[in-house]
């Protein structure tokens, strides 16, 4: 009687154990299929559901299947999305409205090549997988594809937008919201300045780095920030070297092209240094620039530093130079950025 007893609680005991372990399990499935912190929505849905991103979402429908399959697919990716703001800021228009009347006539191929430099395939990248200090990166763009990414205590950028929310996961990688729009580049740093854009400004600049065997220096992989003086800006320091105050930019040309490490006033070596003191071996859009830093540049030997100013312009100071200011920022290359300055930095 005894021995029955004992096996009746024995048995009531395991059902009961049984019991708690089938209603935890209950539990814990019914959290999984609900967990919220499993994303459910590719990045294109994502997209179209959030209204702040109207004028992407047009203008993925305007770049056709060959991006919406990107951003709605299984492959992995990372997206830099810009917001209908920064939109609005790229395009110059009015408002949403405009920016997606403007993002409508675009061809297909535009809408394309703008969007896919805001998106890295085959890998999901978090805020917290990126390194510290600025990487280059390589955007799905098919050419002309390289980005930079800059992680600092002040959080991350990417070229000169700063992500303003990070890790917004998707079922197919992670979003990073931004506040401006990426500009694709034309080329690397030389490929640009020579560009049918901007060639016309900088025409010494081109017949300077020429003499002074700069280009393949320039074309290597960076990042550089280059501060490019204006035509009318090395006329100004020419004229004034060489005394001669109706110097023209042909006549200037020929006296570079003339140069040799002897020639003076001003020598091949000293116009190779003064080039180098406008190159900063980093990349350095204006949205990572501060107050009174100091950028080393390439030149050789000291000084080899210029300082920068930020308040209601932007302004590079040489050592033995006035103050110069930047009077077009951020021209994206593949190798770096270009900031164009009205004076020429002197060491």
């Amino acid at each position: 009687m005894k021995t029955q007893k004992k096996s009746n609680y024995f048995l009531s005991g395991v059902k009961a154990f049984l019991a708690v372990v089938l209603v935890l399990f209950v539990a814990v499935s019914c959290d999984d299929e609900n967990d919220s912190s499993t994303p459910q929505q590719t990045v294109l849905e994502i997209a179209v559901s959030n209204s702040s991103f109207d004028v992407l979402e047009a203008a993925a429908v305007k770049a056709g299947t060959g991006v919406t399959n990107v951003l709605s697919g299984s492959t992995l990716i990372t997206v830099f999305a810009p917001t209908d703001d920064a939109f609005v800021a790229y395009l110059g228009v009015a408002n949403e409205a405009a920016a997606i009347t403007a993002v409508n006539g675009l061809s297909s191929s535009e809408a394309a090549d703008l969007l896919t430099f805001h998106v890295i395939a085959g890998s999901e990248i978090e805020a917290a997988d990126i390194a510290d200090g600025t990487t280059a990166v390589t955007t799905a763009r098919a050419s002309n594809n390289k980005a930079f990414v800059t992680k600092s205590a002040s959080g991350v950028t990417i070229n000169n937008a700063r992500v303003t929310t990070a890790d917004v996961d998707a079922s197919n990688g992670v979003i990073h919201i931004i506040d401006a729009v990426l500009t694709p580049p034309a080329g690397d740093v030389i490929a640009v300045a020579t560009s049918d854009v901007n060639a016309p400004s900088f025409g010494i600049l081109a017949a300077a780095l020429t003499k002074a065997n700069l280009i393949t220096t320039l074309q290597g992989s960076g990042p550089f920030t280059v501060f490019a003086p204006t035509d009318d800006a090395f006329l100004a320091t020419l004229r004034s070297v060489y005394g001669d105050p109706d110097l023209t930019e042909a006549e200037a040309i020929n006296v570079i092209n003339g140069l040799t490490d002897s020639s003076t006033p001003l020598s091949l070596t000293s116009l190779t240094q003064i080039l180098l003191y406008h190159v900063v071996p980093a990349s350095g859009y204006s949205i990572n620039l501060t107050n009174n830093q100091i950028l080393t540049t390439a030149k050789a030997d000291a000084p080899k530093t210029v300082t920068v100013g930020v308040s209601s312009s932007v302004t590079v100071d040489g050592s033995a130079s006035d103050p110069s200011t930047v009077v077009s920022a951020n021209i994206s290359s593949t190798n770096g950025v270009i900031h164009v300055i009205d004076k020429v930095l002197l060491p």
